[in-house]
């Protein structure tokens, strides 16, 4: 199996690079984390005309066609600038709805996400912080033109800015239900309402409240098994997302600890010298390239006929393992300027942790794993 990037992978790495260093400096990381929207829009509109939304959207459908595989490259690159960008749920609910939505939904939606008229974001987890969704208490309701839903979504990343959730829910005979609700203009949509979180990752979080909240038979993705597999493959698709996000953030953090123990000095050398920080530094390098290599191979099984649903587990355990691990080292390398506000280091770990949980923690993912594994 040869994981060496593709032309196209080189071409979207290299085109990505030049982009994000001029459009996702730290300085505009920290201004979408102090609140301002407009950066994050115009960063995004940015990203709709490079044509990225559209990379694994089928030609069929107004996309280019390409694999998850190609994805992970830019996902990689979006991580390692720490861009405040909701690719990872576009494209993963695009990737849903091709492979699970119906012919109508498909028409009409996914050239829309192509070009931007339509942003999905995912409403999976709800009180309990939990992506288990045997636990989810969300209600949908049976009506002779489709489904009324009621109850909440917590942590619900781009809310403000998306048109859709992708949203899971329960029916009142108990199977599960994946449904497309629209939410889009904010606070004119009957029976939605958004609550502004104040979260670690840095970019808007909102909890989601329905209120027997109407969607047409067309909006229901899938009940029952269907709803369960498409679900599954939401997460699972998230996960391999941000364990590729994950090690372009630790190549990153590894770059720029090199950089300054390189040029610090102490008792005349410069702090990079001392073997004991050495060891720290490939310590660092090895685990960041370790999350790489899992991260693409996971991406590497998403194909037309499905996943594999233990890659995904594998490398987003490692990703949540190892990356905020790098990243405390590193603070421990750049000494007191480390811990401090000013520096840009503290931006990265707090997006790391925010990502060690999303679309499932290390207890979810090694569970799953354990079961692929048949125990």
């Amino acid at each position: 199996m040869d994981f060496g990037l593709t032309e196209t992978q080189e071409l979207i790495r290299t085109s990505a690079r030049e982009f994000l260093a001029d459009r996702s400096p730290p300085s505009n990381v920290r201004a979408v984390a102090e609140g301002d929207t407009n950066t994050l829009v115009s960063l995004w509109n940015d990203i709709v005309d490079l044509g990225w939304p559209a990379l694994v959207i089928s030609e069929q459908h107004g996309g280019a066609g390409l694999a998850f595989s190609d994805l992970a490259v830019l996902l990689e690159e979006l991580g390692a600038s720490l861009a405040p960008t909701p690719m990872v749920e576009s494209a993963i609910s695009s990737r849903i709805l091709d492979r699970f939505g119906s012919e109508s939904i498909k028409t009409e939606l996914l050239p829309q996400i192509a070009t931007g008229g339509v942003l999905i974001t995912t409403a999976i987890v709800e009180r309990n912080a939990s992506w288990d969704t045997t636990i989810a208490t969300t209600v949908a309701t049976a009506t002779n033109s489709g489904l009324i839903v009621t109850g909440e979504k917590r942590f619900v990343p781009f809310a403000d800015q998306a048109t859709h959730a992708l949203t899971y829910a329960v029916t009142d005979s108990g199977e599960p239900a994946l449904v497309l609700i629209p939410i889009w203009p904010p606070n004119r949509v009957n029976g939605v309402e958004r609550k502004p979180v104040n979260h670690v990752s840095g970019v808007p979080v909102c909890s989601l409240n329905f209120n027997e909240v109407e969607v047409p038979s067309e909006n229901v993705i899938g009940t029952g098994q269907v709803a369960l597999d498409a679900t599954d493959e939401l997460i699972a698709a998230g996960a391999v997302a941000r364990a590729a996000q994950l090690a372009g953030l630790g190549r990153a953090v590894v770059d720029a600890t090199v950089k300054y123990t390189g040029s610090r000095e102490q008792f005349g050398q410069a702090v990079g010298a001392f073997q004991a920080v050495q060891h720290h530094l490939a310590e660092m390098a090895i685990a960041s390239k370790q999350v790489h290599h899992l991260a693409h191979a996971a991406a590497w099984s998403f194909s037309d006929d499905g996943y594999s649903g233990k890659r995904a587990a594998q490398a987003k355990i490692a990703a949540s393992e190892k990356i905020p691990t790098v990243c405390w080292t590193a603070h421990q390398c750049h000494g007191a300027i480390g811990f401090t506000w000013e520096h840009d280091l503290h931006l990265f770990t707090r997006r790391a942790l925010a990502w060690k949980t999303d679309f499932g923690d290390l207890t979810f993912h090694k569970a799953k794993l354990a079961s692929f594994m048949g125990l």
